[in-house]
């Protein structure tokens, strides 16, 4: 009996040891912890002030704007584009993301087919009913950012952060953009900013007036926007043009050639009458770096910049 009772403890501790860990070549399933639960997003408010309300994190994207493309996939996010409009272009992988809307707005059907869980849309004429009644007819919540200014595109850009969990990426393309807007390359700021004019169309000649992303964008680059005397995107009057007679007139193209733009706008029957024509004072640069709200926007600046410096 003695022996019985000094050898339980250790028969004790061995059983127990062995149930802490299974024996080599066991057929005894190690049962895995479970993974943890997905945490829901915390509703938040877009630019229009619309409560955004997410189930989950967004996997499956559908942006209307090729600005807000271009952040998808500067945020390392491509993969979880699932559709796009048709005016989104870059980068070149985003061509392979089925189109299922144009600047009017989603083609409903295709969108709705896709599947999204959040619908981008990025421009600055959008209103709350219309983006209300769209995000009905797609099943799907649509987040709508509406940039008029440098600071709103920022923004907008942490707000595609935080809904898409990449706010650490977020903050990173901010500082980029930031750093790329700033880039002067040893030019000097101008001690006279000059009166710019520019023509977002020419038939009929539209432009960009106060409270465009447009004018905040020239203001960035040194410049003063001579059309703002108007307010956001609107068909200007030709005689006022000739009458204020800007110093630097800026056109936009997707294929930009100065001599090309230069020989047109001398044929014109009135904006050759400019002094900036005559003179050979016009800059052309590529749309998608100053027309878009986007991560190339500061390069867009940046080269506005140089090219009006290099005509004064």
């Amino acid at each position: 009996m003695r022996l019985y009772y000094s050898v339980l403890p250790l028969l004790i501790s061995i059983l127990l040891t062995g149930c802490d860990r299974a024996p080599r070549n066991s057929s005894v399933a190690v049962v895995a912890p479970p993974p943890p639960a997905a945490q829901v997003p915390a509703p938040s408010l877009d630019d229009l002030g619309r409560v955004i309300k997410l189930e989950r994190t967004p996997r499956r994207i559908v942006t209307i704007g090729p600005g807000a493309t271009e952040i998808i996939f500067a945020l390392g996010a491509g993969a979880r584009l699932v559709g796009r409009d048709s005016a989104s272009d870059y980068p070149p992988p985003a061509l392979q993301v089925p189109v299922v809307a144009n600047f009017a707005g989603p083609f409903f059907e295709k969108a709705a087919a896709v599947r999204p869980d959040l619908i981008i849309l990025q421009g600055e004429t959008y209103d709350a009913a219309r983006a209300a009644a769209w995000q009905q007819k797609c099943g799907a919540p649509i987040a709508v950012l509406a940039p008029h200014t440098i600071r709103g595109l920022r923004e907008g850009i942490e707000k595609i952060g935080s809904w898409l969990d990449l706010k650490d990426k977020a903050r990173v393309l901010n500082a980029r953009l930031a750093d790329a807007m700033n880039q002067r390359e040893g030019t000097p700021k101008a001690k006279k900013r000059l009166q710019a004019f520019v023509e977002v169309s020419r038939s009929p000649l539209f432009t960009a007036g106060a409270g465009t992303l447009i004018d905040d964008v020239m203001r960035a680059a040194d410049l003063d926007n001579m059309a703002r005397d108007i307010k956001s995107y609107k068909q200007y009057n030709l005689e006022s043009l000739i009458a204020k007679d800007p110093d630097v007139y800026i056109v936009t193209e997707s294929q930009p050639h100065q001599v090309r733009v230069l020989k047109e706008l001398r044929a014109h029957p009135i904006l050759r009458n400019l002094k900036c024509v005559r003179g050979g004072r016009v800059i052309v640069l590529p749309s998608d770096l100053l027309l878009r709200p986007g991560p190339r926007l500061g390069t867009g600046i940046a080269m506005l910049r140089r090219a009006a410096n290099a005509v004064k």
